[in-house]
């Protein structure tokens, strides 16, 4: 029985005229090719040292939202960072041709920022970082002082140079200009 319905099978596709299966094949089979169109940006990945997640940021588009990547570490807790400060991130990766950003520091709960004052680091008492309104980080293959100079020249806020823990500080805060460890 099975053999029957085989053969009746080919033997109704072979009556079907040859012109009409051409046809059915190239319609089927003839995609219009690719129309090409502009190379798409190239990524900028942000690390977060302390959390050690990555985000992938792609310049030409809306940008995220990095209140949580940015949270403070020691609490766990984020809140509404500056609308400034991945932008300035991007701009220092295009200007060095850098497509990873290491980030030291974004969001300081005042909690935390109190006890790494008791503590005798460097830290303000009314830190921009607790404002969400500061950054800190680095390129690699890129100077502390090459990144301080840009950063500088950027005149957006204030600007922290830190040459001992190799990161630069910036702020959407009053311009002004320090150095630290």
């Amino acid at each position: 029985m099975k053999a029957v319905a085989l053969l009746l099978v080919a033997s109704v596709a072979s009556a079907a005229p040859k012109k009409d299966l051409e046809r059915t094949h190239k319609s089927t089979n003839h995609l219009a090719p690719p129309v090409p169109g502009a190379k798409p940006a190239a990524l900028v990945n942000l690390y977060n040292e302390h959390t050690h997640e990555w985000l992938a940021v792609d310049p030409s588009q809306p940008l995220p939202n990095v209140d949580r990547f940015l949270r403070d570490h020691f609490t766990n807790k984020s809140m509404a960072m500056d609308a400034h400060l991945v932008p300035i991130l991007l701009a220092a990766a295009a200007n060095f041709h850098a497509d990873t950003v290491y980030v030291v520091s974004g969001f300081r709960h005042p909690k935390y920022n109190l006890m790494l004052r008791k503590k005798g680091h460097q830290v303000a008492r009314d830190s921009q970082h607790t404002r969400g309104n500061a950054i800190d980080f680095y390129l690699p293959n890129v100077t502390t002082l090459q990144l301080h100079a840009w950063a500088k020249s950027q005149k957006l806020g204030g600007v922290g140079l830190y040459l001992e823990s190799k990161f630069v500080h910036m702020d959407v805060g009053p311009i002004r200009y320090w150095s630290g460890d």
